[in-house]
């Protein structure tokens, strides 16, 4: 079948469009291109590739309504599957910023980052991408195009373009936590390379093991690419000791550690070899001699083997007996209120920045030893991630804080 010179299909009612010859050719375009229109998760397209690898094409399109803008699918089957498959294929825009209606078997959209439904992070369409009837699944590498103009990454939605990878559900991975609700996860892991010049992810490497059917779009400084099971630093004999563990990784090349003395501005201190392609539990330790003598911020950047780069949760440590701890964060009705409880008087300077780093409110606080309350008001802030940054004269810190409500 050729679609030629922008002429369209539409696939509705829960109709299939069964494709029944195996060639990548089975479908085409021609001359300026053709478009299909699914715009439901049971609008699908069957194609029987069995044992076949190639080069497969589906020109998706958005639904006339929103303009009709192309947004083709690249599957590459790179390894044949073992068995007389086929794979389903279909893609549909949410109706709402919080990825309503989910597609089937999906049960929550939960955030590495914020232990809350990660929604507001995620491209506002779903794609269907299911490997049947095989023993064992192809392996392939995909391209995802996207309409960047579109509600689907604006509206509410807490999304920078440049950062989009590619994820999907496990229906059968076992996770726990406040948002899970059922079995399933998005299991941490990204694939792809984002290329917002051409508006798609790119490169998007699957192995038969991982080739599960619900694939989103998501911003990458939400979820993570290995499955970190802890990151921590620690004084220890006059230095840090910077330990994590990971429980899988794909892909992953090598860490970087670096250090910050304001949770701002971060530097280098030491790279570790990853695992490669791993699914087994990983130790690593590395030693920082040179402790800051008040509060030091350590995160982890992982690299990926195709250079795509992702920064992993901050942690910190102090070494100075005179500390201050944070806590109490309320954020609501537009007003921050804090506690800190210190060991010694000093002059803080604190710092709240939206989600791209603009300046919100700053204050300028002197606390005395003991328990001091603190509360930013008048913030006029909206639904989104937000940084408090404390800096003073002996301890500095860092957190995110989302809010919820406009």
């Amino acid at each position: 079948m050729v679609i030629n010179n922008n002429g369209y299909l539409v696939i509705d009612n829960s109709a299939f469009l069964v494709i029944d010859n195996s060639n990548a050719n089975a479908l085409a375009v021609a001359g300026t291109g053709g478009k299909i229109i699914s715009e439901a998760e049971n609008d699908r397209i069957k194609w029987n590739i069995s044992t076949t690898t190639g080069a497969y094409s589906i020109p998706w399109s958005t639904s006339v309504a929103t303009g009709a803008v192309k947004i083709p699918l690249s599957v590459t089957v790179t390894g044949a599957g073992v068995g007389a498959g086929n794979v389903i294929f279909s893609t549909y825009e949410t109706s709402a910023d919080n990825n309503t209606p989910w597609q089937s078997g999906i049960t929550n959209m939960c955030s590495a980052i914020t232990n809350a439904d990660g929604s507001l992070f995620v491209a506002d369409r779903f794609w269907q991408i299911n490997a049947n009837g095989y023993g064992t699944k192809p392996s392939v590498n995909m391209t995802i195009a996207y309409n960047p103009a579109a509600n689907e990454l604006v509206g509410t939605n807490t999304i920078v373009e440049t950062n989009l990878q590619a994820q999907r559900f496990n229906a059968g991975y076992a996770a726990t936590g406040p948002c899970y609700v059922g079995a399933g996860s998005w299991e941490s892991l990204l694939f792809g390379t984002n290329n917002a010049a051409s508006d798609n992810v790119t490169n998007i490497i699957v192995p038969a093991a991982d080739f599960f059917k619900d694939w989103i779009l998501v911003d990458n400084l939400s979820p993570l690419p290995i499955e970190l099971v802890s990151f921590e630093a620690n004084c220890k004999n006059g230095e840090v000791e910077i330990k994590w563990v990971t429980q899988s990784e794909i892909n992953n090349d090598y860490f970087t550690v670096e250090k910050s003395y304001d949770a701002a501005t971060f530097f280098e201190i030491t790279k570790v070899q990853g695992a490669g392609n791993s699914s087994v539990t990983n130790y690593y330790s590395v030693i920082d001699p040179n402790p800051s003598t008040g509060v030091a911020y350590y995160r982890l950047k992982q690299v990926d083997f195709d250079g795509t780069t992702t920064y992993h949760n901050i942690a910190s440590t102090n070494c100075n007996p005179n500390s201050f701890d944070v806590n109490q964060l309320v954020l609501n009705n537009n007003a921050l209120s804090f506690n800190v409880s210190t060991t010694a008087d000093e002059e803080l300077i604190i710092y709240f920045y939206d989600y791209r780093g603009r300046l919100v409110a700053n204050k300028k606080e002197m606390i005395v030893k003991g328990n001091n309350s603190i509360k930013l008001s008048n913030l006029n802030i909206s639904t989104g991630i937000y940084m408090l940054s404390i800096i003073g004269e002996y301890n500095n810190y860092s957190t995110k804080l989302m809010n919820t409500k406009d």
